[in-house]
């Protein structure tokens, strides 16, 4: 019994929760009010300003522009599922803080492709 405890306690400590794009059409947040926003990246939204990258997500519903000041995830690209921290301004999202939802394959350099969740080719 205290084994299925620790792993539900341990599971519940590595849940994310995250607003999808459509779902903020029904929440109100404060001017500073963080909160974590999912989508995926829209083809073609990536551009580069200087320290900033602006991009667009979406859930396949609504579209929201991300202006994003932090550390970019080798694995970002667009079409890529993220989830990032920050604050609304408008209808733009500030965030600082990124984290690349990616699939469970491994592809190596000599085209072997493996499965990381089994670690079996």
């Amino acid at each position: 019994m205290l084994v299925v405890y620790a792993s539900t306690v341990i599971a519940s400590r590595n849940t994310i929760y995250y607003y999808t794009t459509s779902e903020t059409l029904d929440i109100e947040t404060s001017k500073n009010e963080r909160i974590k926003l999912g989508g995926f990246v829209v083809e073609n939204s990536i551009s580069k300003d200087g320290e900033f990258t602006s991009f667009t997500i979406t859930d396949g519903n609504k579209d929201i522009k991300i202006i994003f000041d932090g550390f970019i995830p080798d694995l970002f690209q667009e079409n890529m599922g993220v989830i990032l921290d920050g604050v609304f301004d408008d209808d733009t999202f500030f965030a600082d803080d990124m984290l690349v939802k990616h699939d469970n394959e491994y592809v190596s350099s000599d085209g072997e492709t493996y499965n990381v969740e089994n670690y079996s080719k």
